[in-house]
């Protein structure tokens, strides 16, 4: 049943206003200002989850806001069950990094303005998430570069500048061929609605091909997958470490979001099988994956090896769905809810290092446990989850991947299935030295020269940390029931099971 509601509107023009508002108490009160937008992210949390009793009845929420020129294309809002899902967890993220951002931008310029763009850009993510059709998630989803792009370049150094340009620019151009690919979509079907599965059904030829490629183009970009990750190990390890979490944590979870509901809305699993492009994507996948992992091991800066790191983790979402098997789909969605919270844990951690003592540099890491167990101790239990160590939530995205290759029953997504168990060991290869040398080496000429006290960061930025380092325990001990009760129901809505 449809429930027509204007809480999707609510929840995305929460954060909107009061990122406006925050803006201009910012003037005042920098307290003020960051406790209207944690306020903010709040309140969008709180209608989101207001949502979700309809959604468990299996109703769907709608909502009409404005109709352009064109009656066929309004800017409409559906909450379904894959929505609702990453909603929840993405705004919830949100106020963790809102309470972050509290001291850990206390030392840099534009607070003001950068508390304004990370609110809009929750906001156009959300705007993404709840569109009913292309025209409207198209709209958000390029939004989102324009106000990520702000975040990039906070710091207004000729990096962070140089950063920025190749982000947005790319971000254009990639954009303008995922536009073609929709209005490709609307001239054979004249319907861009998201709700059907598979609304090229019918549709014969060469054409859905380069549909496919075009419409993936946009979505793989602002995902980080190889080989459109260009511009994410620039962006990434530039910008504040707030925004760094929100970037690989949230903003490329929308790029996900997008290219799973290209795979299984606009064409469908049964037309994918036919177009035989499953093993093409899912090689894909296992490029990104070896590719990320690979460039993480060579890295020396912590940011630069945990951008190259996300490039790695997308590619399993994306080797999950373009596997078009049920338990796949079901490895590629835990995948995205582990994937956020134990990168943004691990960016969080990466900003209390440089935010306490200064450190960038893995190699200056030793010893710096001892003085910072908190933060450390966070950054292992995020670091094994990537692993893929059990029981935390990592092991068991994996395990829900690796048993949707079985599924699938090809000899190349069997592969890949080994591939996955090859990039954990690359995992390994480079989380594991650090740790070793952040607990059980002594203290290098840095550290000692840092003066770093044993008080480690402060409360509103280790509490986040904390809270997201317990998450990844509990939802890895808990995760056959979260599976079932949560992921399960919304993987047989995409799969029309």
């Amino acid at each position: 049943m449809i429930i027509i509601s204007c809480l999707p509107v609510i929840a995305l023009l929460s954060p909107l206003i009061g990122g406006i508002i925050a803006y201009q108490a910012g003037k005042i009160s920098e307290t003020a200002r960051d406790l209207i937008s944690i306020v903010a992210a709040i309140v969008s949390f709180i209608v989101i989850v207001a949502m979700v009793p309809t959604i468990l009845n299996g109703n769907t929420i709608e909502y009409s806001f404005y109709y352009t020129a064109i009656s066929t294309l309004p800017i409409a809002f559906r909450v379904g069950p894959f929505p609702l899902f990453l909603g929840l967890v993405i705004s919830f993220a949100w106020i963790l990094s809102a309470v972050y951002s509290h001291r850990y931008m206390e030392r840099l310029h534009s607070r003001n303005r950068f508390c304004l763009f990370m609110s809009l850009t929750l906001s156009a993510v959300i705007g993404t998430l709840f569109a009913k059709n292309m025209f409207a998630l198209f709209i958000f989803f390029e939004i989102t570069l324009f106000t990520s792009y702000v975040l990039v370049i906070h710091e207004e150094t000729p990096e962070a500048m140089a950063a920025g340009k190749k982000y947005l620019f790319l971000g254009l151009a990639t954009g303008l061929v995922m536009f073609f690919g929709i209005l490709l979509v609307y001239l054979q079907v004249g319907t861009l609605d998201l709700g059907k599965r598979g609304i090229l059904d019918g549709v014969h030829g060469n054409i859905l091909y380069v549909i496919l490629f075009t419409l993936l183009v946009g979505a793989l970009f602002k995902a980080g997958m190889f080989p459109l990750h260009v511009w994410l190990h620039s962006a990434h390890p530039i910008a504040p470490s707030p925004a760094s979490a929100v970037l690989s944590g949230v903003v490329v979870k929308e790029g996900c979001y997008v290219m799973i509901r290209i795979l299984y809305d606009i064409f469908g699993v049964n037309l994918l099988k036919t177009m035989l492009v499953s093993n093409w994507l899912v090689l894909l996948g296992g490029l990104s994956i070896f590719f990320g992992s690979a460039m993480a091991i060579r890295q020396h800066d912590l940011k630069t090896m945990l951008a190259y790191s996300t490039v790695s983790k997308v590619g399993y979402i994306f080797l999950g769905a373009a596997l078009l098997t049920p338990t796949g789909l079901q490895g590629a969605m835990v995948q995205i809810f582990h994937h956020l919270l134990a990168k943004s844990a691990l960016f969080f951690c990466a900003g209390a290092l440089i935010y306490k003592a200064g450190i960038r540099d893995i190699d200056q890491m030793a010893g710096i446990g001892k003085k910072m167990p908190i933060t450390m101790m966070v950054f292992t239990i995020a670091a094994l989850s990537m692993i893929g160590v059990p029981p935390l939530v990592g092991f068991a995205s994996k395990w829900y991947i690796v048993l949707g290759a079985l599924e699938a029953g090809r000899p190349l997504a069997i592969g890949f299935g080994l591939v996955l168990m090859l990039s954990s060991l690359m995992n390994a290869i480079y989380f594991i030295p650090i740790i070793i040398n952040a607990f059980f080496t002594g203290e290098s000429e840095h550290g000692e020269h840092k003066e770093v006290r044993p008080d480690d960061v402060p409360l509103s930025m280790a509490v986040p940390m904390v809270i997201l380092a317990i998450g990844i325990i509990v939802f890895g001990v808990l995760s056959a029931t979260t599976s079932v009760v949560v992921i399960k129901p919304t993987v047989n809505a995409m799969m029309g099971l």
